[in-house]
């Protein structure tokens, strides 16, 4: 029997939250239908930490709720780690992504997003039910 080889896919989402708590930063996905945190693939010889390490800003604070999620297609496996970074200060959308705008958390529910449950993870956070530590959000 020839098994066809898993192709693992490593993502890291990078929420980006206003100041003030009330708005995150989304792109258009690849469909141009679906709005996601930001996006940025990660090699397999770097760890997921190393590429928050290297890309992170300088005076942002990070969050202590992390999620991690998986999706499979096929062959084809996607794991993601979504990170949350909260911004000192207003920050224009084009200074991250020029596909970018700014969406308030309580839009999140009925706006069509990557991952489906963002509006949960953000609005728990914002609001302090979620605990500290990592979350998986795979249903």
């Amino acid at each position: 029997m020839n098994a066809a080889a898993t192709e693992v896919r490593r993502t890291l989402l990078i929420v980006l939250l206003s100041h003030d708590s009330r708005t995150i930063l989304l792109e258009r996905g690849p469909d141009a239908s679906t709005w996601l945190p930001l996006s940025i693939d990660v090699p397999s010889h770097r760890s997921y930490a190393q590429v928050v390490h290297r890309w992170r800003q300088p005076r942002m604070r990070r969050a202590s709720v992390t999620a991690r999620m998986a999706t499979r297609v096929g062959h084809v496996r996607s794991d993601y780690r979504v990170v949350i970074f909260k911004l000192p200060q207003p920050a224009r959308s084009a200074r991250f992504s020029p596909q970018a705008r700014w969406w308030p958390i309580s839009d999140l529910e009925t706006l069509p997003v990557f991952p489906q449950e963002l509006g949960f993870l953000m609005t728990g956070y914002v609001q302090g039910w979620i605990p500290d530590g990592p979350i998986t959000l795979n249903a």
